[in-house]
């Protein structure tokens, strides 16, 4: 129980020019864990209220466990909702606010009393259910709102950006809390967030949304490897993916990157998906992610050096790691190294590339070469 079906559904607002959701069309598993990600107005918060039945649908099918639901009323669709703002009742305890569903639902008095201490005791609240919410942390009242969708028991569980208004070190706690209680309790779980490091960490499966459109669906690993255009590269990972715009050079059989700064030989792994792509693409933007990029002190002399001058422009310490900024002409590259490294403000270095984990995509349609449309 607990599968979800989205087919080619459609969300359009009177009086925009375009959906707000366009052609959603997915599959999600009974037991999936499923996040919806992408920049603020992307979509996603709408198709999770469409499915909550919070919204109507303007065109498509929605289906749970192969039942028709565009027109079931939100209390009959087996869903519970955990919204960004707590949602929790000021007048009510905690027992209450957690009891409140299975109240409405005509729940026995002594179900509803096992069902929200045995709540409790998961979420490590029992001590609090006689106070107010106005007595409670940030995270005790988040704590509180999952509780009040855990003790309903739903197939499905929806949560809007749970945890938007909890510090750093509150959101990385209650983050491993929500996973390890999806893994226990088997349930569905459909989750949408605009921060792609909370997507990356908790998601089986990930969901990038850009104006209303599906990018990319694949798991966390895959969308990191392999993201399939500019949008879904620059989006995933932090700092974000650098891009450098060039030109695929074809000489005596060898494939060649190439801009006013640098000439990069490239491996036959890449000469091939130029070679095998439906047309050949000449203007690319060349993508590497920071962990990738190499700096030395001196350029190599080997003529066949994947290694270009470079000027630094700054260093961010993190503690674990150090980000050094560095410009290559005036295209900025950001390289991931250790924080023993030490480079000063404007000093002369070479940076280079791991050439077996670079990205291209063709400059016109923002697409991976050797993707789905590359």
């Amino acid at each position: 129980m607990g599968s979800i079906t989205f087919n080619h559904v459609f969300k359009r607002y009177k009086g925009e020019s375009r959906p707000a959701v366009n052609d959603f069309h997915l599959s999600i598993e009974e037991g999936e864990f499923l996040v919806l990600v992408g920049p603020s107005g992307c979509g996603k918060s709408t198709t999770l209220r469409m499915l909550a039945g919070l919204e109507e649908i303007s065109s498509g099918e929605m289906y749970m466990d192969d039942k028709f639901i565009n027109y079931v009323s939100p209390k009959d669709r087996d869903i519970a909702m955990v919204f960004q703002n707590y949602a929790l009742y000021p007048n009510l305890s905690v027992f209450e606010n957690i009891a409140l569903g299975l109240k409405l639902r005509k729940t026995a008095k002594h179900e509803i009393e096992l069902r929200v201490k045995r709540v409790a005791k998961i979420l490590e609240i029992s001590h609090l259910l006689d106070r107010k919410p106005s007595q409670l942390s940030g995270g005790q009242k988040q704590r509180v709102a999952l509780g009040r969708a855990i003790a309903r028991e739903p197939q499905v569980f929806l949560m809007d950006e749970p945890l938007s208004n909890l510090d750093a070190k509150l959101r990385a706690q209650t983050r491993a809390e929500i996973i390890k209680l999806q893994s226990d309790l088997k349930r569905t779980m459909v989750y949408v967030t605009h921060d792609q490091v909370e997507a990356m960490t908790m998601g089986t499966r990930i969901v990038v949304m850009k104006d209303g459109l599906i990018q990319q669906v694949a798991t966390p690993r895959k969308l990191y490897d392999e993201p399939i255009n500019v949008f879904v590269a620059g989006f995933i990972g932090s700092p974000q993916m650098n891009f450098i715009s060039g030109t695929i050079e074809r000489e005596e059989g060898n494939f060649y990157f190439a801009n006013k700064r640098m000439r990069l030989l490239l491996s036959d792994k890449y000469g091939s998906r130029f070679e095998n792509s439906a047309k050949f693409i000449r203007n690319v933007i060349m993508g590497v992610r920071p962990e990738h990029v190499l700096l030395k002190a001196n350029m190599p002399t080997d003529e066949q050096s994947s290694f270009v001058p470079a000027s630094v422009q700054m260093t961010e310490a993190t503690g674990a790691d150090s980000y050094v900024y560095v410009l290559v002409g005036e295209t900025r590259i950001i390289a991931r190294t250790e924080p023993e490294n030490e480079y000063g403000k404007d000093e002369q270095i070479a940076v280079g590339f791991q050439m077996n984990r670079l990205h291209f995509f063709d400059e016109n349609t923002g697409i991976a070469v050797g993707g789905e449309e590359g």
